[in-house]
């Protein structure tokens, strides 16, 4: 029988090398062969390294040692209440439900987090420090993208990095910076060997001491080009945090704030805040409108919520209601609306797909954690996971990181941390294996290869769908419309829950005239997605169809969704002028001709052309 020391050494080493890798490359891969390639590739990328975890840890633990070790902490069967919580919600609570990116991407980061728990508590350190050599390439990124070298992965902004927009690449980079900044400050107390002095330590304090400093200050000049808001709270909140912490490192019970510090906090805080807000105010504006119709959400929807990635199945049926409710009243705030899909802040939504029970099951976490700590001393690791959580925190609060897989993957890992170091063990279970081990480490390891090839296969599937769905658009974009329409009928199987490809799929079908298969798919979209771009192409095929009744209350409602926008006015207009009803048309010419201009365009002047053609036919 081989030794069991030198495999467990093996295998812990490789699911470091493994994870190591994903936190350095994660954020930096991209390939054009996906749909949203930004996100897409970042999901087929750690999915892929996923289930080779996965191997790994059930190698560790079955063939790593002679018996089966259990440790769950408060922290730990929160976490899980929580994740059983969702998967109930989700497919038994809601069972209308779509393909979801962001689910399968939680159950790939539940198993890094039972990964990083099973890991001992030194490796984190080189974890930690992969953290701050990926941040480091992302700054060089937006550095060469800033001076022209490097395409940015968005038309509308220089400077992306390998995301989609520069809010995502923002709180990317603040997290990599407070991560850098903890380092740096504990760089004489890390170490990753338990022999003090030992080579791999000294080698360690030159590695801390320059490799987090340097990308703390690439970050400290990227991040102002960036101009996120969101990311500089962040920022400030992480490594104020962290610094706050390592300041009471030696006292029992940190000290607390005078009156006098606690008022100046108070009014830096009020002053930062409205200087924010000063810089992007329609944007801040919009914020809130974002969540007050999400507020009608919550009460339409108070104990379960709508689902785990359905609010873009809610939100826009509930804006259209809202602004009709409010009428002029609102006439501001119409100024303001977009499609949206995201609530841009991340508790709220939280709420909103899960409901009051969701609420109260993190409540009850976050209470218990803090209600029984694990008594340890402190820890420079367990300050930066702090540090991470909090700036992660203040960037949920105004936008949206639930999209951001890089991020995910260093908030699950500071779970890790303090699962494993500040969180009190409630339950430990220990089962031989060498007793039986020809019977239980077989079955075991079928389960585990079973387990391996369903996740796998549910992966491939997901990896072809991309791909198709990315040869569509491109066709599309292309004007090759039956070559795309192809394309989309060879992935429907996998993607036919999914409201934004149906949308697509649909548009591509009306483009060739397939009215009826078109509508018929832009109807399913309804179920998964809603916005005005799906009922005004529900209303262009109605109205093909003849079924002018139907077209006319899709042209209503994707007019409600967005009141600033000139384009469902002007098909309204059109379908009363083709349907005979002058009266109607001239009522709508005049609204258009009267209608504020948000951001002025060819196509709107084109749009109040058509109209005042009407009115001065009508006056003649």
């Amino acid at each position: 029988m081989l030794p069991v020391e030198p495999i467990r050494r093996t295998i812990v080493n490789a699911l470091l090398a493994l994870l190591a890798g994903v936190f350095l490359l994660l954020p930096s891969v991209y390939s054009a062969e996906f749909i949203e390639p930004t996100q897409a590739t970042k999901f087929i990328f750690f999915s892929d390294g996923v289930i080779i975890v996965f191997l790994l840890l059930a190698c560790y633990t079955l063939y790593g040692s002679k018996q089966l070790s259990i440790s769950l902490s408060v922290l730990d069967i929160g976490l899980l209440i929580i994740l059983l919580y969702i998967t109930v919600n989700r497919y038994y609570l809601h069972p209308l439900h779509g393909f979801s990116q962001r689910w399968l991407e939680l159950i790939g980061l539940a198993i890094c987090y039972l990964v990083l728990r099973r890991l001992p508590a030194t490796m984190y350190t080189w974890l930690l420090l992969a953290i701050s050599a990926g941040g480091m390439l992302q700054v060089l990124a937006g550095v060469l993208q800033l001076l022209g070298v490097l395409d940015s992965r968005n038309t509308y902004f220089p400077m992306t990095g390998n995301f989609f927009n520069p809010g995502g690449y923002a709180g990317y980079l603040a997290l990599v910076a407070v991560v850098s900044f903890g380092l740096y400050l504990h760089r004489t107390t890390l170490q990753v060997s338990e022999r003090e002095g030992s080579s791999m330590n000294r080698f360690m304090m030159l590695l801390i001491t320059w490799l987090p400093l340097t990308a703390l200050v690439g970050c400290a000049i990227v991040l102002p080009c960036l101009r996120s808001r969101a990311a500089f709270l962040a920022l400030a909140a992480g490594i104020g945090g962290v610094w706050w912490l390592y300041r009471n490192r030696d006292n029992h019970k940190p000290a607390g704030l005078s009156i006098k510090h606690f008022v100046m906090a108070v009014l830096l805080l009020v002053g930062l805040g409205y200087s924010f807000y000063l810089l992007k105010r329609n944007s801040a504006d919009g914020r809130m409108l974002i969540y007050q119709v999400s507020a009608t959400l919550v009460k339409e929807h108070p104990v379960i919520g709508v689902g785990i990635d359905r609010f873009k199945a809610y939100y826009m049926d509930a804006q259209a209601r809202w602004f009709e409710q409010q009428g002029d009243a609102a006439s501001d705030a119409a100024q303001l609306a977009d499609n949206t899909f995201y609530a841009f802040n991340e508790p709220l939504q939280f709420v909103v797909e899960n409901g009051g029970i969701g609420l109260l099951l993190v409540v009850a976490v976050i209470f218990f954690f803090w209600r029984y700590p694990s008594g340890q001393s402190y820890t420079p690791i367990r300050t930066v996971a702090y540090g991470v959580l909090l700036a992660s925190l203040c960037f949920a609060l105004f936008t949206y990181s639930s999209d951001n897989l890089a991020m995910k993957y260093i908030i699950v890992f500071a779970l890790a941390i303090l699962s494993g170091t500040g969180s009190k063990v409630l339950l430990h279970i220990r089962f031989p294996l060498d007793k039986g081990r020809m019977v239980v480490l077989p079955v075991l390891s079928l389960l585990t290869l079973l387990l391996v090839y369903a996740y796998g296969n549910v992966i491939n599937s997901a990896r072809k769908s991309l791909a198709g769905w990315g040869q569509a658009q491109k066709a599309y974009v292309r004007e090759m419309y039956r070559e795309s329409n192809q394309y989309f009928e060879a992935v429907y199987p996998g993607l036919c829950t999914n409201g934004e490809f149906l949308m697509q799929y649909g548009k591509s079908l009306a483009m060739t005239e397939n009215y009826q298969q078109a509508l018929a798919v832009l109807t399913q979209a309804r179920q998964y997605q809603c916005s005005s771009v799906i009922e005004a192409a529900v209303g262009d095929c109605e109205k093909k169809a003849g079924n002018y009744a139907a077209a006319e209350q899709s042209y209503l409602k994707a007019m409600n969704m967005i009141p600033n926008r000139f384009y469902p006015l002007y098909l309204l207009m059109t379908l009363y002028q083709e349907n005979g009803e002058t009266t109607k048309a001239m009522m709508m010419a005049r609204t258009i001709k009267a209608k504020k201009v948000k951001v002025p365009s060819k196509a709107i002047l084109e749009i109040k052309g058509f109209a005042d053609n009407i009115i001065k036919a009508r006056d003649q």
